[in-house]
């Protein structure tokens, strides 16, 4: 008993702001964006399925332009005040399991909208920190900062269907680092987690933003491209293969250069399936090895 300390904590580890301001978000519950925490501003935010629309919802059951959230001012001490209503969609805005046209949003309100479930609500800055770093263990690698294989093939089924009704090319990326091991025994586990994670940060960066990319396991990687075609997906897995062939990966003062293999398989030319799409990557990336590696081969 006579060894225990009482520990003093700083007051700055429980700052005023952390503590006293709040934000209102919707956060995704159900859907292809799952785990999203999309924060509302002090205006209106319109939520729908076009890529222009404030709140992007990946959802054929969600109209283009589907429901809108406006901020309706300071509502004393529960602060901001939002309402929601719809935009005459297709399928309804449904709250709390009851079809709306507008309503006062209320914390904990359950949005439902297509196939897509979100959640209203009030977060401090602390609770809002936890939702993000929640998501960030569930549905993102943490070593290359891309997503898991298992988040992305929840996205990549939604995106398939979307672009298989509209008559839409999507293209698929199989990648794998060549001859990666040699970078384990030769230089290091460290080494070899420093090139894992400069290689994840080069993919995200060669992609446009509406591509998704994902760590499908050890060295290998997989992307898809929205409304590619096969020449798009070439050019993309071009740029992939040229940066990575061209960056110094250096830790330490010690600098290593690394190639990597491409496979590509667009829809709905080599498959109208995930299953297919990605055995038709996987087999022309083993082409793609078996030529010589560091080269980019389509099924």
């Amino acid at each position: 008993m006579g060894d225990q300390k009482t520990i003093i904590i700083r007051q700055s580890m429980f700052d005023d702001e952390g503590l006293n301001t709040s934000h209102a978000s919707l956060i995704v519950l159900k859907g292809a964006e799952i785990g999203r925490d999309f924060r509302l501003r002090r205006t209106s935010m319109v939520i729908g399925r076009s890529p222009s629309a404030d709140i992007c919802l990946p959802d054929d059951g969600a109209s283009r332009e589907h429901a809108r959230v406006d901020y309706q001012g300071t509502g004393g001490n529960d602060g901001a005040t939002f309402s929601l209503t719809d935009l005459g969609s297709t399928n309804h805005t449904i709250v709390n399991s009851e079809k709306v046209e507008s309503v006062q949003l209320r914390d904990g309100d359950k949005i439902q909208i297509g196939d897509s479930v979100l959640k209203f609500v009030v977060l401090d800055h602390i609770e809002a920190r936890f939702h993000a770093e929640v998501r960030d263990l569930i549905s993102y690698d943490q070593l290359t900062g891309l997503l898991t294989k298992e988040s992305l093939y929840l996205a990549f089924e939604r995106e398939l269907k979307r672009c298989l009704r509209y008559g839409l090319p999507l293209g698929v990326l199989m990648m794998d680092l060549d001859r990666f091991k040699s970078v384990n025994d030769g230089h290091g586990h460290l080494m070899g987690s420093h090139v894992l994670a400069e290689v994840g940060r080069i993919i995200r960066h060669a992609v446009r933003l509406a591509d998704v990319s994902a760590r499908y396991g050890g060295e290998e990687f997989i992307s898809y491209l929205a409304e590619t075609d096969t020449s798009g997906a070439e050019l993309a897995a071009e740029r992939i293969r040229s940066e990575i062939e061209a960056f110094p990966f250096v830790l330490d003062d010690v600098s290593i250069r690394v190639t990597i293999s491409i496979g590509i398989a667009v829809a709905p030319t080599h498959g109208e399936s995930l299953k297919e799409l990605v055995a038709a990557a996987d087999r022309a990336l083993y082409r793609a090895k078996e030529t010589g590696r560091n080269r980019v081969c389509i099924a």
